[in-house]
């Protein structure tokens, strides 16, 4: 049992309240966390946000000393009692009953002051209030007068003008009535999350609080600690929402013991049975769909990024950048040959992307991608931003052929888990093209993360040049995976 209680912050109060052994490992067993491409990239745009949001909401006064607590509380006093006009404060650091809370924005109106969260969002979010509740809980009992709370988030129908002018991103929501709901339930949560602290690692089993509302980076810990499941839970149910959770609550967790009655979908009844069987499912029908395919086949696949800052004039935030493609090109014959795109400058990729593309795929033959809406809304919006390519662009939308519906109607493999995704597929069909053969980037958010340090100015030739090989690797794989795909769905 810990000694020494560990000082509460905002963070680990949310994470509290998912789920309070991840408040517990987060405290005291940080070396068994992971953190997800994801997570790192979604800190890093709200790092990114909160720096803008001072330019746009200054001039002030930043409270620094991230890692000197008491220094940025000392200073944040200082400022408070500093005598003349009041000031914005940026990252105001304020405590009560042991919580400390770094407040984005304290913007000082008649009789107190407003109280401004910035976040990488398009949207309010129920968890906003609770984190705008918690910290404004905080500031009204360290002394500061509130008067309203402000949910600052990105306004997503903002169009990038260029020359710096972010002016209209942020669009400041007055969320005071939803945390005023909230303020009575804050001391409670505080109490009875000092008592986990003082306790031993709670006893939790894994379940939906490990990915609501945030993906836990404890949750591969956590299920190590478990007694091992079936073989194939019932959680595997493609789908399965509800008829899960029923199936649960009447005591069934090994899919194999699901009566089949129980199943009412064809999807449902193959993935048990495959379970129970062992035996891969092959719809000769498959065979017969990719047969009727033409020549040449392109199978196709994007890369994309999305900016919550837009960086290019006339794009938006979270707007997904196509910055690669792949192509793998099959003749009649058989034989293949690759091509593919990808601009590491750092300069705006839209164009020379479109261009490129159309030079590749030519005017007749099937487009084979996975997830069709995907590709597909990327070459509309091209399509959109230049109009002199846009007759040429939906053409190619025409020709799309998506291979996911075929090979969710047509094939299963027990090792798939339920699940139909390209990398869930492959393993089963060709082994040696595993992604987790890949090193450095394996998935679409490493794929991300590695656009943005590869465009970084700081990146040395070397480093880049690892990156791009990197990339190159992982989208060609992913054509590559379709390829193999239709040759095994032909028979």
């Amino acid at each position: 049992m810990p000694t020494v209680v560990p000082r509460l912050s905002k963070s680990r109060i949310l994470s509290g309240l998912q789920c309070s052994r991840r408040l517990w490992l987060e405290t005291f067993r940080r070396d068994v966390m992971e953190t997800s491409a994801d997570a790192q990239a979604a800190f890093d745009a709200g790092n990114a946000l909160g720096e803008l949001a001072r330019e746009l909401y200054g001039p002030g006064l930043l409270i620094g000393h991230v890692e000197d607590i008491p220094e940025a509380l000392r200073e944040t006093d200082d400022a408070f009692r500093a005598k003349g006009k009041r000031q914005v404060l940026f990252e105001a650091a304020l405590q009560h009953d042991g919580i400390v809370v770094r407040a984005d924005v304290l913007r000082p109106v008649r009789g107190g002051y407003d109280f401004i969260e910035v976040k990488s969002s398009g949207s309010v979010k129920d968890y906003h209030l609770i984190d705008c509740a918690v910290q404004a809980w905080v500031v009204r009992n360290a002394g500061v007068p509130l008067r309203r709370v402000f949910l600052s988030h990105v306004d997503t129908s903002f169009v990038f003008r260029g020359n710096e002018d972010y002016e209209g991103l942020l669009l400041a929501e007055d969320i005071t009535d939803e945390v005023s709901a909230l303020q009575s339930k804050v001391s409670g949560w505080v109490r009875g999350l000092k008592s986990v602290l003082r306790g031993e690692e709670p006893d939790i089993r894994t379940g939906e609080q490990c990915s609501k509302p945030f993906d836990c980076p404890f949750h591969t810990y956590c299920r190590a600690q478990e007694p091992p499941g079936p073989k194939y839970p019932v959680s595997i149910l493609w789908h399965g929402g509800k008829l899960i959770k029923a199936l649960q609550e009447d005591g069934f967790q090994d899919l194999c013991k699901v009566p089949a009655e129980r199943l009412k979908t064809a999807l449902h009844q193959r993935i048990r049975q495959a379970s129970v069987t062992g035996r891969v499912f092959l719809d000769p029908a498959a065979s017969e769909i990719v047969t009727r395919l033409g020549y040449p086949r392109y199978y196709l696949d994007f890369e994309t990024i999305d900016y919550v800052i837009p960086r290019w004039v006339g794009t938006r935030s979270f707007q997904q950048i196509p910055f690669q493609w792949s192509c793998h090109i099959e003749q009649h014959d058989g034989t293949l040959r690759e091509e593919g795109f990808l601009d590491l400058s750092g300069e705006a990729p839209m164009r020379q992307f479109a261009e490129a593309l159309l030079r590749a795929l030519g005017r007749r033959g099937p487009i084979l991608v996975y997830n069709q809406s995907f590709e597909a809304n990327r070459v509309r919006e091209l399509a959109a931003m230049f109009p002199d390519l846009a007759d040429a662009l939906l053409a190619l939308v025409t020709r799309m052929v998506d291979l996911l519906p075929i090979t969710r109607e047509h094939y299963y493999h027990p090792a798939m888990m339920g699940s139909w995704s390209i990398k869930a597929v492959l393993p089963t069909i060709a082994p040696e093209l595993d992604y987790e053969n890949l090193d450095d980037v394996a998935d679409g958010g490493q794929a991300q993360l590695a656009y943005l340090e590869a465009t970084h100015s700081d990146t040395s030739a070397d480093r880049r040049t690892l990156l791009e090989n990197a990339l190159r690797r992982y989208c060609g794989r992913d054509t590559l995976a379709m390829v193999q795909l239709v040759r095994t769905l032909a028979g």
